[in-house]
């Protein structure tokens, strides 16, 4: 397998496309919903929530850790792709019936959907990390790349999960006065 980074900037420009063809109007809206789910989530390490659930789990099941943690990965990745697919399939905050058109559209809707991408891809590789990459998920070392894209993800970017509410409850706000 090739280097992780790979698949993270793979992530990444599929949702940058996804963006263009629904329109920055459309994607905002998941961009919402996606940065609550990394604030909820990062709310819920740091309150160490999901450590004591590990640590309770382990204990009941008499399960050692490295098989807890795949359980708990696969958790978190099953909670995400539902989140995914209830906000791509179902109605989202739409911020205007009127889609931008020409180049600044395209341009608009690519970002956006690279911002979802980034927060999907990086909270999955976060989450990968965290847990020491269950199922051999990255058998060697990471790459330069890899270790600075590492300090970049949605989780690791802000000292707070707070700080991914924030826009989050703007842009909520933002299409509730629309």
């Amino acid at each position: 397998m090739g280097p992780i980074e790979i698949l993270f900037y793979s992530v990444v420009v599929i949702f940058a496309f996804i963006g263009v063809v629904r329109g920055s109007n459309r994607e905002l809206g998941n961009s919402i919903i996606f940065m609550y789910v990394v604030a909820v989530l990062g709310f819920a390490a740091e309150q160490g929530w999901i450590q004591r659930a590990v640590e309770g789990a382990s204990r009941f099941f008499g399960a050692d850790t490295a098989r807890i943690n795949e359980l708990v990965f696969v958790l978190i990745v099953l909670f995400l792709g539902l989140i995914i697919v209830l906000t791509y399939q179902g109605k989202t905050f739409d911020f205007s019936s009127n889609r931008i058109l020409g180049c600044l559209g395209l341009s608009a809707g690519f970002a956006v959907g690279a911002l979802n991408g980034y927060l999907i891809a990086g909270t999955l590789w976060y989450y990968a990390d965290s847990y020491a990459y269950p199922f051999n998920l990255l058998t060697g070392a990471l790459t330069p790349t890899g270790t600075f894209l590492l300090g970049m993800l949605p989780q690791t970017i802000f000292p707070s999960s707070f700080y991914w509410a924030i826009p989050a409850t703007v842009l909520l706000i933002v299409r509730v006065i629309r």
